[in-house]
């Protein structure tokens, strides 16, 4: 059921898939389908990829990038990047 919405291009099920991946340990393939899902629109997706270039899990660690994917995350009303980015700019 989950592959015919990734088909589709379903970018919370993406998203989703790729949180999945990551609880697997498969950090590559969580970055792919989570930046598949921002690319969407997925705006979860945008504070997964923030997370992580943060931590550089399956991609090269990048503050510049991860700040970038927090602050889209933050301007489309995540709750979560907007309080993790108060915290930042403090």
């Amino acid at each position: 059921m989950m592959m015919k919405r990734i088909e589709a291009n379903d970018p919370e099920v993406i998203r989703l898939w790729g949180v999945q991946q990551y609880r697997k340990g498969d950090y590559i393939s969580a970055f792919e389908y989570c930046a598949k899902a921002a690319e969407l629109g997925n705006v979860d997706a945008h504070a997964e990829l923030a997370d992580l270039y943060r931590n550089g899990r399956g991609v090269e660690k990048d503050e510049e990038k991860a700040m970038h994917h927090m602050e889209e995350a933050a301007i489309s009303g995540h709750p979560y990047a907007r309080y993790e980015l108060g915290c930042l700019e403090d």
